[in-house]
């Protein structure tokens, strides 16, 4: 069987479902060493690009909160974290226009499946992960982008 890069991708979400949030230890493992292999690898190879709203948020959260770090890649996982505090497993998502739905008719905006599934994924492996829509940005000044990062960041 060929698989494609996304496959892999996918099915490396899978396994991590099942021995995240199923407990499924090395012995339940559904697929061999090697293919699970190939499906972190396919993880891991996914690019990362960051958006001119992901600068912007970890520039402003630089002056309240410094130590988080960028594209922190979260080994247990294979996701890359926007921004994280690996120490205390904080990750702040940046969350653009593609992590949702349309609008629904009350204008209400709900996160897509990847966005769910990557932050399920992060509870179950121990990490606190605080989302920032870009709705909520859209529209601010660079100092009240700051003081909605610092309300953000508050609870850290």
């Amino acid at each position: 069987m060929r698989w494609s890069i996304k496959s892999r991708h996918q099915l490396h979400q899978w396994q991590l479902w099942l021995s995240l949030e199923r407990g499924a230890d090395a012995q339940q493992h559904l697929l061999s060493e090697s293919q699970r292999q190939l499906c972190c690898d396919a993880m891991q190879g996914t690019l990362v690009t960051i958006s001119r709203l992901q600068r912007s948020v970890a520039d402003s959260l630089a002056t309240v909160k410094p130590r988080f770090e960028e594209e922190y890649f979260e080994p247990r996982t294979g996701y890359s974290l926007d921004l994280a505090l690996p120490s205390s497993r904080v990750a702040i998502e940046v969350d653009g226009p593609f992590h949702f739905l349309l609008p629904d008719d009350r204008g209400v905006r709900k996160p897509n499946g990847p966005t769910l599934l990557k932050r399920r994924l992060l509870a179950a492996a121990g990490w606190r992960v605080i989302s920032v829509p870009f709705y909520e940005l859209d529209g601010l000044t660079p100092v009240e982008r700051q003081t909605y990062m610092e309300r953000a960041a508050a609870p850290l």
